[in-house]
């Protein structure tokens, strides 16, 4: 998966990071060995789905978020810094506010849910929560901007996490549809995709579920109007909370627990 250049996306022939760009994360999609989201430096965020066509490497890349910087690195060096030669001197980014902190896709869990089908991946910058869908077709379900008093000081600016709690089981919650004839019983429903994220020392959870949209559709050929229903993602925000210090990691260890890692005061 090689970087691509300022000409190549100007001439919209390929997205993509651009060389000596420094990578702030990366994940798997669904599971999957041949799709991966990732993020840098400058705020862009891409999904790569990797394949081949004839034997020839064929990566379909889609940009999720962020613009191309302005200030690109020189084309000069094709190398961008990897394999043999010299190392391009480069003066040190200033840290930008859309610069991506953290970055998780879904599905993670062990059990469907209705949101699989979506391909969500999550993104927090400095300055806001991004949530998109990368099906049927890219789509940004969910942006929510920091407010002012979630930043107590200049260290809370650079620091955002966040972690998905998956579907799992549920065995409480029986299944949607009727059993068919081969299985006599329900399987059980997998419980709602949950999102917990920080800035600074501010927490925040939200769940996240599909929900059914009624729209009107006209036939192009016919003219007729018919009632379609359609799927959508929902989100509620659930809770938010504040704890002694700058958040730097944070994981789930159940459905009820989290456990994360702050930044110790100096003494």
């Amino acid at each position: 998966m090689l970087p691509t250049s300022p000409t190549a996306v100007r001439n919209g022939r390929r997205e993509g990071h651009f060389p000596g760009t420094a990578i702030t994360s990366i994940g798997f999609v669904a599971g999957r060995h041949t799709a991966i989201v990732t993020a840098d430096e400058t705020g862009l965020a891409f999904y790569h789905s990797l394949g081949k066509v004839l034997f020839v490497d064929a990566t379909d890349v889609i940009r999720m978020l962020g613009k191309y910087p302005e200030d690109v690195p020189p084309e000069s060096n094709p190398q961008g810094g990897i394999g043999p030669g010299p190392m391009p001197f480069r003066r040190r980014r200033e840290r930008k506010a859309n610069v991506i902190l953290a970055m998780a896709p879904l599905p993670l869990g062990t059990c469907p849910h209705r949101t699989d089908g979506y391909n969500l991946v999550a993104m927090v910058t400095p300055v806001k929560l991004v949530i998109v869908g990368l099906k049927p077709k890219p789509t940004t379900w969910y942006r929510r901007l920091r407010q002012d008093n979630e930043e107590r000081g200049p260290r809370d600016r650079w620091k955002g996490t966040l972690a998905w709690f998956p579907s799992v089981e549920d065995p409480s919650s029986p299944s949607e549809s009727p059993p068919s004839k081969s299985r006599s019983k329900q399987e059980p429903r997998g419980t709602m995709p949950m999102l917990i994220f920080s800035w600074g020392s501010q927490f925040h959870l939200i769940r996240v579920s599909e929900k059914k949209v009624i729209q009107s559709v006209k036939n192009a050929k016919t003219g007729k109007v018919s009632e379609v229903e359609f799927g959508a993602i929902a989100i509620e925000e659930v809770s938010a909370w504040a704890v002694d210090e700058v958040v730097l990691a944070v994981r789930w260890l159940s459905a009820n627990v989290g456990s994360f890692f702050i930044r110790p005061q100096v003494i």
